[in-house]
């Protein structure tokens, strides 16, 4: 079968290779699936770069998320799978989700843990699919962590982004008031047709100084936030006492100073999320949620790009480029 192998760190025209590699054959508590997308996020290009440690072997296929249909299944697993279309998350990953694995959803197929392929809901297709796994799971994870949102005002920074697009319809579906930030024109434009009821531009001024101005001082409940080195300081000012923050990256400094007393005083709790590494009964809440979003109409991928199974590596450079409003996937 054809795969994307990456070989090593650096350049993805130099490391990621389109090759002949034999069909995997289900262990027991595995699903065998034909792959019809593979989804390429940023965290993919991260680790094949190599800002996320080395090679953990000579040779891994990439990416985590995917979608296509399950045709065999390993001793533990229900037959009546077989036939069953499923998105997949977590392929790329070490069994605790920690460090990267040698299997991916850049391939004809795969074979996961039964638990890492969830059941399609009908009407969706495979490139939305493609699309759940890491947006998706962080997105959900960010939000709801810390209970309902409905009637909440809730914040999602970098309101157009893979994972802040995903976060802005989840809150309004729930009922919450959602405020999102971005940096443009076309980016508000997508923030608002997801769900945000206010958008503020980051690049216009003062980021706080707007918060306050349109909302008000310690206005919001619950922040889902994709920079936490650049808000960390602004929160005992912006949220209310009890609020609650999802964080997912910290892309700006990777070791932020922490306000401990302004923070504490405020009450304000904090929540750091590791998609990769979420505890079972998580990921459980997380796909349950999610697929019920997806049946209402009410949580649709915004796609930016699609490409050829062969074309991976042009994938990795317009993800790199920064070019994208969207996810990409690969068609395969």
């Amino acid at each position: 079968m054809k795969a994307i192998v990456n070989t090593q760190r650096g350049r993805a025209t130099e490391t990621l290779h389109l090759v002949e590699i034999d069909r995997p054959e289900p262990a027991a508590g595995e699903v065998r699936v034909a792959l019809r997308t593979s989804g390429v996020n940023p965290s993919d290009c991260k680790l094949r770069s190599g800002v996320q440690g080395p090679m953990v072997a000579d040779r891994v296929v990439v990416h985590n998320d995917g979608a296509g249909v399950i045709e065999a299944v390993g001793s533990g697993v229900d037959p009546s799978r077989v036939g069953q279309r499923v998105w997949l998350y977590n392929v790329n990953r070490s069994a605790d989700g920690t460090s990267q694995g040698v299997r991916g959803t850049a391939a004809e197929q795969v074979c996961v843990p039964a638990e890492l392929a969830a059941e399609l809901p009908d009407g969706i297709g495979f490139d939305a699919g493609a699309c759940l796994g890491v947006p998706a799971m962080t997105a959900h994870r960010a939000l709801f962590w810390a209970g309902p949102l409905r009637d909440k005002t809730v914040m999602v920074t970098g309101g157009a982004g893979a994972v802040g697009h995903m976060a802005v319809q989840m809150a309004a579906a729930a009922g919450a008031r959602v405020v999102a930030t971005v940096s443009s024109d076309q980016k508000a434009e997508i923030a608002r047709q997801a769900g945000a009821e206010i958008v503020l531009n980051y690049r216009q001024g003062d980021l706080a100084e707007q918060i306050l101005s349109v909302l008000g001082e310690r206005s919001i409940d619950h922040l889902v936030d994709v920079d936490f080195a650049a808000h960390v300081d602004i929160l005992p000012r912006i949220m209310r006492s009890g609020g609650n923050v999802g964080a997912y990256a910290t892309a700006s400094n990777l070791t932020p100073a922490f306000p401990f007393y302004p923070l504490a005083m405020t009450n304000i709790a904090i929540h750091l999320v590791f998609v990769y590494a979420l505890l079972q009964a998580q990921k459980d809440q997380a796909i349950s949620e999610i697929n019920t979003f997806l049946r209402e109409g009410k949580l649709k991928p915004l796609i930016a790009e699609r490409l050829a199974l062969a074309e991976a590596a042009a994938a990795h450079e317009a993800i790199e480029s920064g070019r994208l409003i969207g996810n990409v996937i690969l068609e395969i």
